[in-house]
């Protein structure tokens, strides 16, 4: 299992760095030692239920909090820290969580959960000197769950996922083979721990393979870029909003992003524009993949031998896929239809939600993903959107992810993103916020931006307004959150179409 091919690389990589962030170089055997040492201070902790939750940004010791868990054979929940106080405390409540472990920065969290009635530890004012004593990983079964995460929340509320042993251990296992990572590589994590991605592809994939990791705490282009050129990072994971940021820096040159030779892009749908600009600037492949908090999160991505610009890459070892109509029904060949995926990477359940479980795993142990997906004759996969994201205006079906691919190409948009509205005599219809390039001082009219979107689309699809704004409101995972994007609460620059 991973906790002990992690402890493994402990004793066989020794002095070699394992982990580098902003409080310095963590080695191999530094890092099982800390891990250990870790365990003994849980276990002076007051509260001793199965559960804790850990408040730590992607870092050395949020590693380690993730290992001691383990180590005691305790359920991790990775708790989101970009999220208000008030919203933390009723994820802890959600999650019947009695004791947080967290770092001092956190002050109004820490402070809400201790008023909330959470004990609260502060890791960086533990002592890790202490030498460790021997101790052997506890046994634990494949099907015993191995930590839960909260989903992003995107358009309904968060909902805690429970993955297990198998889970985790099957899905870094095919992601490897899958990717052909090898031990002498070094990842760069910039995403959260709380986030499937970070945890998996940051976390437990390189150090199972005894790779190094540079974790930077807070997602900054110019960091990025100098980690990667001082460190000769060959693994980047991000999610598409931070690759358009990327582009858009003036330090981002070729050489620069020389070393980089996986840049893998999950979380949300990656343009196929942002795919071609990457690789004819930087010379690098954009790799599109996809997966989401209930399936630990892999379920297919492309490769640098094997990808498709605007699909998602092949499924990975072990996981099947169908595409079925409204019935349940698979779809003819490629048809459309929703995605279910079954395999050992599928989730246990929601924790403590067994309605919504029954709602999306079915009795054979498929999980209904809610997305829309085609797959062409070489069985890569596409993902075409969101079942509950259509938008039905006079019975026409529109697919806000296709306009926002359109609108992403027309200069100067660096975000855009597409929502249905209601409407009395079409049911609904499509409107569009769009986050402009600030370097530049003119934005186009709507009528512009119509024209632009009728040029490759049907004009039904093309959004009946359009809204700028300064930002858009992301989600912590990265994703543009709609469900916060309504036109009352547009900037004043708001346009009529």
């Amino acid at each position: 299992m991973l906790l002990e091919t992690i402890l493994a690389q402990g004793r066989r990589r020794g002095s070699q760095t394992a982990i580098v962030d902003d409080r310095g170089e963590v080695s191999f055997s530094q890092l099982r030692a800390a891990g250990s040492i870790m365990l003994g201070h849980l276990n002076r902790c007051r509260r001793k239920t199965e559960r804790f939750g850990i408040l730590i940004p992607q870092s050395a010791g949020c590693a380690i909090a993730f290992l001691a868990a383990r180590l005691s054979n305790r359920v991790p929940v990775m708790l989101n820290f970009l999220l208000k106080p008030a919203e933390l405390v009723e994820i802890c409540r959600d999650a019947q969580l009695e004791f947080v472990l967290s770092i001092r920065y956190f002050k109004e969290h820490n402070a809400a959960l201790r008023d909330a009635g959470l004990e609260v530890m502060l890791m960086d004012e533990l002592s890790f000197r202490r030498i460790p004593w021997p101790r052997q990983a506890p046994k634990r079964s494949k099907d015993d769950t191995a930590v839960i995460l909260y989903t992003s929340g995107t358009s309904a509320a968060p909902k805690g996922v429970m993955l297990t042993n198998q889970n985790l251990d099957s899905n870094a296992q095919a992601s490897i083979e899958h990717a052909k990572f090898n031990g002498q590589m070094t990842f760069l994590g910039v995403l959260p721990m709380f986030h499937a991605l970070g945890l998996m592809a940051t976390c437990l994939i390189p150090l199972s393979l005894g790779c190094k990791v540079v974790y930077i705490t807070r997602f900054n282009p110019a960091a990025v870029i100098d980690a990667v050129r001082k460190h000769h990072v060959q693994v980047l994971v991000a999610v598409p909003t931070m690759y358009a940021i990327l582009a858009h820096s003036k330090a981002a040159t070729r050489e620069a992003l020389a070393s980089v030779q996986y840049a893998i892009s999950g979380g949300e749908p990656l343009p196929v524009s942002l795919i071609d600009e990457y690789q004819q600037r930087f010379g690098i492949p954009l790799l599109e993949g996809f997966g989401l908090t209930e399936t630990s999160p892999m379920v297919s991505f492309n490769v640098p031998w094997a990808r498709r610009p605007g699909s998602v890459g092949k499924a990975i070892a072990g996981v099947e896929i169908r595409l079925t109509d409204d019935s349940g029904v698979d779809s003819a060949p490629g048809e459309p239809g929703e995605l279910w995926i079954r395999g050992p990477n599928v989730m246990k359940g929601y924790y403590n939600r067994p309605r919504d479980t029954a709602e999306v795993l079915t009795a054979d142990g498929w999980f209904k993903t809610g997305d829309i997906a085609r797959r062409d004759a070489d069985d890569f996969l596409y993902i075409t959107g969101r079942k509950k994201d259509l938008i039905i205006m006079g019975g026409e079906k529109i697919v806000p992810a296709q306009i926002e691919e359109v609108l992403r190409q027309f200069p100067g948009v660096v975000l855009a993103a597409v929502i249905g509205v209601k409407d009395a005599q079409r049911g609904e219809v499509p409107v569009a916020f769009i986050q402009w390039n600030a370097d530049l001082a003119s934005k186009p009219s709507p009528h512009e931006l119509r024209a632009f979107v009728c040029r490759s689309l049907a004009a039904y699809k093309a959004p009946r307004e359009f809204f700028y704004v300064d930002s858009m409101p992301l989600t912590p995972t990265g994703k543009i959150s709609k469900r916060h994007l309504t036109p009352p609460a547009a900037a004043p620059s708001t346009v009529d179409a």
